[in-house]
């Protein structure tokens, strides 16, 4: 297992392009004050990658914008044996999501549209449905308009299958809602594919730059939008059973509902922002929770008991945020704590035992 403790190394981004350094060695861990957060830490990455032979995981925790531990286990690539790094990039899949709400609040906070307009307002020749439904809807799940991953499959275009942007936004505005608009969560990345189509009839930007602009680069985060891309440094996603494993991935090329490509550090170092309000402010922040809708028993599959959600995240009894991503064989998990000091990622290359249950439990070791 590869670890990292106290990263204090310059980061910067051109182009939108990942820069990524490769680890070779085990690095020794430092001390935090006596205590044995490290070892602790490195029990929860055993427990969840028994071994170091096949697909794993990687993991980071922040304090304040500071990554404070980090560690990766098994491989990122089985047929190069490559290992698994605090460098290793993952598609963080829907934990993508909260750039896209965030995008669409800092717009908000520029007046340049209103979380009341409907969705009608920002299309050509929109279908009449299309005036019942407000871009808060899509914010918080609660528009009733059908997945576009089901929509796509239904007309016969399988994930194995090309398609993009242009294809999901066509089937999404050939559906229409199965419930009534702004009355009840459903969870349905159309949402979301929708809004980052939004931003850009605003802003005359490409939704990539956008958040490029706005935000990777004022935060200094190696981060970049790029579906369905190979990214350097990135994992490969495998599918598994009875020990055997086979890649697994998609040339589908939506975003606005996932395709960020990152690691676990910088996505817990983006997380100071829910502290600080660098980018957008008060009012960013405030929107974040602000009008969060119940959503039941939806998440429950995903290992999220209960929890209303708010825009892009969802908000925690406790009032902790908290977000699960899973696509092709890619699982994150992205929690940050209810002071907003502390922030965790988990994300694997294949199904872990459990992922959330990991967060957690790392969650509690560097916050108690």
């Amino acid at each position: 297992m590869v670890v990292r403790v106290n990263r204090t190394a310059s980061r910067c981004t051109a182009g939108g392009a990942v820069i990524v350094a490769v680890l070779t060695g085990l690095l020794t861990p430092q001390a935090h004050g006596g205590d044995d957060r490290e070892r602790r830490s490195a029990e929860v990455m055993r427990d969840l990658v028994p071994s170091s032979d096949g697909p794993g995981c990687a993991a980071a925790v922040g304090k304040r914008g500071e990554v404070v531990w980090e560690a990766g286990r098994g491989k990122a690539d089985l047929e190069t044996g490559r290992a698994i790094t605090p460098e290793t990039v993952f598609d963080m899949a829907s934990n993508s999501k909260q750039f896209t709400a965030d995008a669409v609040l800092l717009l908000a906070g520029r007046h340049r549209l209103a979380l009341a307009d409907p969705l009608s307002g920002h299309l050509d020749d929109p279908p009449a449905w299309t005036r019942d439904v407000t871009l808060g809807d899509l914010v918080h799940h609660t528009s009733g308009i059908p997945d576009y991953q089901d929509l796509l499959e239904a007309e016969g275009v399988e994930v194995t299958d090309p398609a993009g942007q242009e294809e999901a936004l066509a089937a999404i505005l050939a559906s229409r809602p199965e419930q009534t608009p702004g009355k009840a969560f459903s969870y349905s990345n159309s949402n979301y594919v929708l809004l980052a189509h939004v931003v850009e009839r605003v802003t005359g930007k490409p939704f990539p730059a956008f958040l490029q602009q706005e935000f990777f680069t004022p935060l200094h985060l190696r981060m970049t939008l790029a579906p369905a891309a190979e990214v350097p440094g990135k994992a490969k996603s495998y599918d598994g059973k009875d020990g055997s494993y086979t890649p697994n991935s998609s040339p589908w090329k939506q975003y606005g509902d996932g395709s960020v490509q990152t690691t676990p550090g910088e996505l817990v170092r983006w997380a100071d922002n829910y502290r600080t309000g660098r980018v957008g402010g008060k009012a960013l922040l405030a929107g974040v929770t602000d009008g969060a809708v119940g959503v039941g028993d939806v998440l429950r599959p995903r290992g999220i008991e209960e929890g209303r959600y708010g825009a892009g995240m969802l908000v925690l009894p406790d009032n902790s945020l908290v977000h699960r991503g899973d696509w092709e064989q890619f699982h994150s998990t992205f929690k940050v704590s209810p002071d907003r000091d502390t922030a965790v990622t988990v994300v694997c290359n294949a199904d872990p035992p459990d992922s959330f249950r990991a967060a957690n439990r790392l969650l509690d070791i560097w916050t108690k």
